[in-house]
């Protein structure tokens, strides 16, 4: 099963052009390092102020998502995309997936409507931050959390590669920093959106901000979020409810306490639960409309997170401080779920298996975080430093309550609708996950200036890790196993000239890992590790940030079954004492390479634009190719253009985003093994909206407007539809 027109495989001798491209970009606008005719000078911001501004729509100052060290995008050695908070407006981008289905060598797939998963690199990305604290990824899908909503954050930072130094136990794929919203300003401001859209999509969002005293030293903000919408997918619905409160608090000329408080919860029904049938009884493939679904009228996936934290940061007049994070979080879930599995008649529709599931999870999380930064001096030449602890604990639980053995024939699968009986469920429920990890770590990372031109960027994690692990679905026993890893970071900075720069880097990152070998003992973590080098540019006042990264990023110790026969038994060996648990080994050499091309800020005055080329490929052990349900090229391209003079008050945008081919894992058939091949996807967006007053202005978003029909694969052959053409219009007021 094919899709139209096959992409062509990007070959190393086009690296050149990479870099001609990148070099000469800058030159479609005005002289470097000046401002447009008539225009203004870039605003220098605080450090503790959001870096985006009206001047910098699409650009920030500085970040420390990949160190903890304030850096700018030029004197970061690694890959880096910062998402503004314009950006994010002016392309509407709603939830995380929203963001990270926008950025360069990000892509998401999903199992059905409620598990996502996302991938740089060709390696799941498992590590979410807020503010820079590690938080916890989706227990159902080991990544990060696609329903976060975009309203609390005032940018998304996206740090690609092995993360280790900050993020702890992950996998060397990218590491997603939510920077939230802070209650910055010293007099009332309120704005407000509402906004309709495609299938009956409703949403409103209200940002107040105001003092809570007369000289403003006490500050807050709240944000409140309400969405109710449908789906192109039958029965589908979704209610989303989110709200964010942070008080800032001056305790002094240099001391800083911010409290804050979110809560999320969303609400779906008649959601899916994995994939539909894909070939009928005969071996020829389906093809249903888009809209097609296996839910039922009863079926739900309900999810609440709720968050609490305290944040203490003091200055020192010799340009040293320390920030202390607090944070407990509260999450859980309600679901009930119902999937279909088997080949249907294609005339009488009949011969669906039915599988029904319902249960609760919850769990906690709780940590501290501690770090100090500020400059020093060694040798006559100033440096910088950072030295860190950090600890946490997650729990988590998962309960099921057990279905009848045998359910109902599901009949003609050609007039489902939805409506068949739910089953009676256990009253009580059985434990079926029960997980405590512990994680605390010391951390430092030091700049140096070994030269006017050359800077080296240092660091050191040392980890200790626990697990107390008990998941009925990979073993019947409890167990508690533990790590204590260190993992270096190196990178090194050249200055070309003042806007260009040159960089290496060296980064690690480990995961444990629950597989046992043949003695009984737990296998090692895995281990990541990338090494990148390229240039990087800053360009007119930093309001416009170019990269080019060649990357080799690599995956040992990955476990896998272990295939040599026990001569005792003359089958596989097992775990000892565990005759129903295959054995484990570890393999080494999965390797991917590739290539990431970005720039992102302001060409002109009024005209932003992000634009991002990746490429990889990714290898086994055996220098097979693997995972191709995940396409190895994306450009990812938006843009936003705000004429001067008459036309003022009008803005103009959109953007092409283009993947190339995936296949899916081969696939049982009744008549043998097959496998589908998506081909290459163009989805196009377009943004306009129009300021009607000083306080109100009325947008319109457009995506996929060409229609596309696609598949969207993952690694157990299941696939779904991407979203059809859909437009959404917002009215926005502020006060």
């Amino acid at each position: 099963m094919t899709f139209p027109r096959k992409s062509r495989r990007l070959a190393g001798k086009q690296i050149p052009v990479l870099l001609s491209c990148l070099l000469t970009l800058p030159a479609m606008a005005a002289e470097e390092g000046k401002p447009e005719a008539g225009g203004e000078e870039a605003v220098s911001m605080a450090p503790v102020v959001v870096s985006g501004s009206a001047d910098h729509p699409y650009a920030v100052k500085d970040t420390a998502a990949a160190t903890r060290l304030p850096l700018t995008l030029k004197e970061t050695p690694q890959s880096v995309t910062v998402v503004t908070r314009e950006r994010m407006d002016d392309q509407n981008l709603q939830s995380t997936r929203d963001v990270l289905d926008n950025t360069t060598g990000i892509y998401s797939y999903a199992y059905d409507t409620e598990r996502v998963v996302f991938t740089a690199r060709g390696f799941v990305i498992d590590n979410l931050l807020y503010d820079n604290v590690p938080g916890a990824s989706v227990n159902s899908t080991g990544s990060v959390d696609e329903t976060i909503d975009t309203a609390f954050y005032d940018r998304i930072e996206i740090v690609r590669g092995a993360t280790g130094l900050l993020s702890g136990a992950g996998s060397p794929s990218a590491a997603i920093n939510l920077v939230r919203k802070r209650a910055d300003s010293r007099t009332f401001e309120a704005s407000t959106s509402l906004s309709a859209g495609s299938w009956d999509d409703y949403r409103a969002v209200a940002d107040l901000s105001t003092p809570l005293t007369s000289d403003g030293d006490v500050r807050a903000r709240v944000v409140g979020v309400y969405q109710n919408r449908e789906s192109f997918q039958d029965l589908y619905s979704k209610e989303h409810q989110a709200f964010y409160g942070t008080v800032n608090a001056d305790l002094g000329p240099n001391t800083l306490l911010t409290l804050g408080y979110d809560y999320l919860e969303t609400q779906p029904q008649g959601n899916t639960w994995g994939s539909f049938p894909l070939f009928f009884s005969d071996g020829t493939p389906t093809d249903w409309r888009r809209s097609i679904t296996t839910a039922t009228d009863w079926s739900f996936w309900n999810k609440r997170t709720e968050t609490q934290f305290a944040e203490l940061q003091q200055r020192f007049d010799n340009g040293w401080s320390i920030r202390s994070t607090l944070t407990h979080r509260d999450f859980g879930g309600d679901l009930a779920l119902f999937y279909v599995y088997g080949f249907p008649d294609p005339v009488t529709g009949e011969g669906l298996v039915p599988f029904a599931y319902r249960s609760k999870e919850s769990g906690q999380q709780n940590s501290l975080d501690i770090y100090a930064n500020g400059p020093f001096e060694l040798f006559g030449r100033k440096h910088e430093l950072v030295v860190g602890a950090t600890g946490s604990r997650l729990k988590q639980r998962g309960y099921v309550y057990a279905a009848p053995d045998s359910l109902p024939d599901t009949g003609n699968f050609f007039e489902w609708d939805g409506s068949y009986p739910e089953p009676d469920f256990a009253d009580t429920a059985d434990l079926i996950t029960h997980i405590t990890t512990d994680q605390a770590a010391v951390y430092a990372a030091a700049r140096f200036s070994l030269a006017d031109r050359l800077k080296l960027i240092a660091g050191l994690r040392h980890t200790k890790w626990k697990t107390d692990y008990f998941d009925i679905y990979s073993d019947d026993r409890a167990y508690v196993h533990e790590h204590n890893p260190t993992v270096p970071y190196a990178g090194l900075i050249y200055d070309l000239t003042p806007q260009w720069s040159a960089f290496s880097s060296y980064t690690e990152i480990f995961k444990p890992q629950n597989s046992l070998d043949r003695e009984g003992r737990f296998l090692d973590p895995t281990t990541g590790q990338s090494v990148e080098v390229g240039i990087k540019g800053e360009h007119f006042d930093g309001r416009l940030n170019t990269a080019l990264t060649l990357f080799d990023t690599r995956q040992d110790k990955v476990a896998v079954t272990d295939a040599e026969i026990d001569p005792d038994t003359g089958s596989p060996y097992t775990v000892p004492g565990r005759p129903a648990l295959a054995a484990s080994v570890a393999v080494d050499g999965t390797r991917s390479q590739g290539f990431e091309l970005e720039a992102s800020g302001q060409l002109a005055k009024g005209w932003n634009l992000s634009v991002g080329w990746s490429n990889f490929e990714l290898e086994g052990p055996d220098g097979e190719a693997i995972r191709r349900y995940v396409p190895r090229t994306l450009i990812r391209t938006y843009t936003s253009w705000n004429p001067q003079g008459a036309w003022n008050k009008l803005t103009l945008g959109g953007g092409v985003n283009w993947q190339s081919k995936s296949t899916a894992v081969p696939i049982e058939t009744p008549t043998g093994v097959t496998s589908i091949e998506q081909r290459d996807v163009t989805l196009v967006s377009l943004l306009a909206r129009y300021q009607v007053t000083r306080n109100l202005s009325l947008q319109l978003n457009g995506n996929n407007l060409l229609d596309k029909t696609y598949y969207v694969l993952d690694e157990y052959g299941n696939l779904y539809y991407g979203t059809p053409a859909n437009g959404t219009v917002t009215v926005n007021f502020r006060f």
